[in-house]
């Protein structure tokens, strides 16, 4: 029998399944990355889905088939494409105790220095600049963010 955890992992790497990132990796390895990184079911369920409605054909109908409405509110609330233009997205991200942990990993993990370091000078400093923004538009730091996150290898 599979866990809601195990559906939306199957749900997010068929999603995924045809796309790259900036560095060529499978897309996928992010949302894994965040979601490993979060220790409560619900953010790591979220954080597994949290860019499906934005980097894939997904719909929230999609979606609806599987998760309680309480998890597709916050994948909802972070699906919203460009919270940095768009005050209601930040909104509902800051209104969402769930999406909002969620993006904080989110940022953390694409900011994470040792990821950036493969891109060349512009690139990392427009990373690093927009994930200092971003962080500051929720209320906290960068380091902060990091702190949060639980590192490789520390069992939950």
């Amino acid at each position: 029998m599979t866990t809601l955890l195990d559906d939306a992992i199957h749900f997010a790497r068929v999603a995924y399944s045809s796309h790259r990132d900036d560095f060529g990796r499978l897309a996928i390895e992010h949302p894994l990355r965040v979601m490993d990184a979060l220790a409560s079911d619900d953010n790591r369920l979220v954080a597994v889905l949290h860019d499906t409605l934005v980097n894939s054909v997904a719909t929230l109908s999609d979606l609806r088939a599987f998760l309680p409405n309480r998890l597709l509110m916050a994948v909802s609330a972070l699906g919203n494409i460009d919270e940095d233009t768009d005050g209601i997205s930040l909104q509902q991200i800051l209104a969402d105790p769930i999406a909002l942990t969620v993006k904080l990993a989110c940022i953390a993990d694409l900011s994470d220095p040792a990821r950036l370091a493969d891109l060349d000078p512009f690139t990392r400093r427009s990373r690093e600049s927009h994930a200092v923004s971003a962080a500051l538009a929720l209320g906290t730091t960068l380091p902060a963010e990091r702190a949060l996150m639980v590192p490789a290898g520390v069992q939950r």
